[in-house]
């Protein structure tokens, strides 16, 4: 029986066409999936970092403020520091980005122009935005108080605090940006946060915000032994703090080393407050220029109870003969009491010791004490 040859079909060719949606559907998922993946981490690190965005430190570096560059160089700093010295900056405050900006570019014209410091003389200032701004930074010493920029790190809340408190973000930045200098080994672990009142005689950093940093954890109320580290133990209220008048007439140079150091007093009412002593030693002037004819107050220094000492004709003028015949030596230098001497005492034998260390007194200097003369 003859076979008949069945002729089998032809295998229908495998279609590319079909297979390739599949495989491309295959890549957009796994691609989804990767970007689902990727979205959810980062809502993690969002959530599980901070709760709320004033809660972040975030820092404006001086590009971002658009800060001029300094006018000259300064010494840096040897890290890590152990004082923090909380500032006001005496302007009116801010609540957002540009009008912070303005305020930290008005702060450095006033600083550089008016002031004559090479740069805006803060190490940071923080907004009531709730940002921190560069000023000096880390690594450089600021200016913000005399004899304190070689053994602190400054932060100027911006705004007046006299009367009303910082709002909290202005406070949380603050005390982040003293965790992130822990942080950075730019401050010690221990360190020390003082007011600018407890090292200079002014109102900084307000009345409002020194009563809630006396709550501060590190806030420390004794200011001594960092008075110690910087080499000084007083406290000077220069004639622009206390608001002297000028000398009627050009004041005669005293010749240093002095070699003579007198105490006399003033026989006048004590003083216990900064605002009661200025009062004080600007009628001591008034009476010295107006009614005795002198050219100017005429003593050194004024030691005063509130434990600062009052620049007078300072360490370059010497005083006048005295007008009621007892002559004094043009030669001494003349430091007068507020009120009783024996509080006072002490102050001004520290200001001797400081003047010696200065070169202004001759190490073998003579005391004469009138002070407790009637």
């Amino acid at each position: 029986m003859q076979k008949t040859a069945v002729n089998a079909l032809p295998e229908e060719p495998i279609s590319n066409v079909k297979r390739f949606p599949r495989e491309l559907l295959y890549l957009c998922a796994i691609l989804l999936m990767l970007v689902a993946l990727v979205a959810g981490y980062s809502l993690w690190v969002m959530t599980h970092t901070t709760s709320s965005p004033n809660k972040s430190l975030h820092i404006l570096d001086r590009s971002e403020w658009q800060g001029e560059p300094p006018s000259g160089k300064y010494p840096h700093l040897k890290l890590p520091v152990s004082n923090v010295i909380i500032h006001h900056t005496a302007t009116e405050g801010c609540e957002q980005e540009d009008v912070c900006i303005y305020r930290m570019q008005t702060i450095q014209a006033y600083h550089m122009k008016s002031l004559g410091w090479v740069d805006i003389g803060y190490n940071f200032l923080v907004g009531g935005d709730g940002q921190v701004y560069v000023g000096r930074g880390w690594h450089i010493q600021g200016q913000h108080v005399k004899g304190y920029g070689a053994i602190s790190i400054s932060i100027a809340f911006i705004g007046t605090f006299v009367n009303m408190e910082p709002p909290m973000r202005q406070i949380e930045a603050a005390r982040r940006l003293m965790d992130e200098g822990v942080r950075l080994h730019r401050l010690q672990p221990d360190y020390h946060i003082y007011a600018h009142r407890q090292v200079s005689p002014t109102e900084s950093p307000g009345q409002k915000l020194f009563e809630l940093m006396q709550n501060w954890p590190r806030f420390t109320p004794d200011a001594t032994s960092l008075r110690l580290l910087s080499n000084a133990t007083l406290k000077f209220v220069t004639r622009p703090y206390w608001l002297a008048q000028p000398p009627t007439v050009a004041l005669s140079p005293l010749k240093l080393p002095v070699e003579t150091v007198r105490f006399v007093s003033t026989n006048t009412q004590s003083c216990a407050t900064q605002a009661e002593c200025i009062f004080r030693v600007r009628l001591l002037q008034s009476l010295h220029i107006e009614s005795i004819g002198y050219k100017d107050i005429n003593f050194n220094f004024v030691a005063a109870g509130d434990g600062h000492i009052y620049e007078g004709r300072g360490w370059d003028h010497s005083c006048e003969a005295s007008k009621d015949g007892d002559d004094h030596d043009l030669k001494e230098l003349v430091v007068a009491f507020v009120g009783p001497s024996s509080g006072n005492k002490n102050l001004a034998l520290e200001l001797i010791q400081q003047g010696i260390k200065l070169g202004h007194i001759s190490k073998d200097y003579s005391l004469i004490d009138d002070s407790e003369k009637s």
